[in-house]
């Protein structure tokens, strides 16, 4: 199926207030009513859009989201429940050439979980370290506690290569290895436990 296009006015001549209710930007090139759409690109577009009652559709968001349904049609299965949430690398136009390759990312938070995203089909974990190791923590990557649901979401969405979605639901880093540092537990981070944490990154790096 073809993509969809927008025929509209030159940018120059656009109305700059007009504001695109699926992604709340600029409409340079104004907009198109998402009845006009075939059912399975409305269908992805209306799952993704900031208003519930969007009508329309800018071409920025159009050119997204039509790849967005090509890639949702090479991965059938991901959507066979019909959740058209889009990956991050998709939503934020990363550039696929940069995949973090040869890069190894430290994360510091209230801890961590050893997702499959993350060491299928090689651990790039390098290095787990607790700051509060001295105190007898027990907690480990293959712990589940209710402290390392934050630092496993943003170690997965940074540095995640989709493992479990055939690829789909990566990061944008999806070939990084990365460092994991427990600087918390439920409570708050002090700023002297993110200074623990940054000084034994720095020291084995």
């Amino acid at each position: 199926m073809e993509d969809a296009t927008i025929e509209g006015t030159a940018p120059e001549l656009v109305n700059p207030a007009i504001v695109c209710p699926v992604c709340e930007g600029f409409a340079h090139g104004g907009l198109l009513p998402l009845e006009q759409l075939p059912d399975h690109l409305r269908e992805i577009v209306s799952s993704n859009a900031a208003s519930a009652n969007a009508k329309e559709v800018c071409g920025r968001c159009l050119e997204l989201f039509s790849r967005a349904q090509r890639q949702s049609e090479s991965h059938a299965a991901v959507f066979e429940q019909n959740d058209f949430v889009l990956p991050t690398p998709l939503r934020m136009g990363a550039d696929q050439r940069f995949t973090g390759r040869g890069v190894t990312i430290a994360f510091l938070d209230s801890g961590f979980y050893a997702h499959a995203d993350l060491t299928t089909p090689r651990n790039r974990i390098r290095a787990y370290h607790s700051i509060f190791a001295a105190e007898g923590d027990q907690t480990s990557l293959e712990t589940t506690d209710v402290a390392s649901w934050h630092g496993m979401m943003t170690s997965v969405v940074a540095a995640g290569n989709g493992a479990l979605s055939d690829g789909f639901y990566r990061g944008i880093a999806s070939e990084a290895d990365v460092v994991l540092v427990k600087i918390g537990r439920t409570g708050r981070i002090s700023e002297d436990q993110i200074r623990q944490g940054l000084e034994w990154v720095l020291t084995h790096a």
